[in-house]
C-alpha cells in the first residue's frame, strides 16, 4: 500500500466518524440543547483531526502536505525515543509510509490532546464540572479516532501498536 493510499484511508475513517456524528446530531431535537452541544463538540473534534492532524484543507498535493509535515513531526519525534528510533532506521520510501500512517496521531496527541488531558486533570482537581464534561467529550472524540486508526493499522499491518499515548 502506498503512502498516499494510507493517507486517504485515515482521512476516510475520520470523515466517516464526522458524518456519523452529524447524523446523530441531525436526529436530536432542537430542544435538547445539552445533547446537541455535546454532539457538536464531538463532531468538531473529528473535524479537528482532519484539519490539524491530516491537514485536509491545505492547498497543494498530498505529497507536499506530508513533506511539509515531515519537518514538524521530525521535531516532535525527538521527544519520543521509541518512535524516533523506528523512524530513523527506515529508508525514504518507508519513512513516507510511516508518516502517512502515524503523523496525524503523533501531531494531534503531542500538540493538542496531551494538553486536553492536562486541562482535564486540573478541572477534576478544581471540581469544574462544565470543563470536565467538555474535555471528556473532546478527549473521547480524539481517542475514538485514534482507536479507529490503530484498528485500521492492525488490520492492514501498517505500524500497529507503536503509539500508546506516546510514552516512548
Amino acid at each position: 500500500m502506498t503512502y498516499l493510499e494510507i493517507d486517504k484511508a485515515l482521512y476516510d475513517i475520520v470523515n466517516e466518524k464526522y458524518n456519523e456524528c452529524q447524523g446523530r446530531l441531525d436526529a436530536v431535537s432542537k430542544e435538547n440543547k445539552n445533547e446537541r452541544k455535546a454532539l457538536m463538540i464531538e463532531r468538531e473534534m473529528y473535524g479537528l483531526c482532519n484539519r490539524a492532524g491530516i491537514l485536509v484543507y491545505v492547498l497543494g498535493k498530498r505529497e507536499n502536505v506530508l513533506t511539509m509535515r515531515r519537518r514538524v513531526i521530525g521535531q516532535i519525534l525527538q521527544r519520543y525515543p521509541k518512535l524516533n528510533e523506528v523512524f530513523t532506521k527506515l529508508d525514504e520510501e518507508e519513512k513516507m509510509r510511516f508518516l502517512a500512517a502515524l503523523q496525524a496521531e503523533i501531531y494531534m496527541r503531542d500538540q493538542i490532546v496531551n494538553s486536553y488531558y492536562t486541562e482535564f486533570e486540573a478541572a477534576k482537581a478544581s471540581g469544574d464540572m462544565k470543563n470536565i464534561l467538555e474535555l471528556q467529550i473532546k478527549i473521547g472524540g480524539c481517542e475514538n479516532v485514534f482507536e479507529a486508526w490503530e484498528a485500521w493499522r492492525k488490520e492492514n499491518n501498517i505500524y500497529p501498536n507503536l503509539i500508546d499515548r506516546m510514552g516512548g
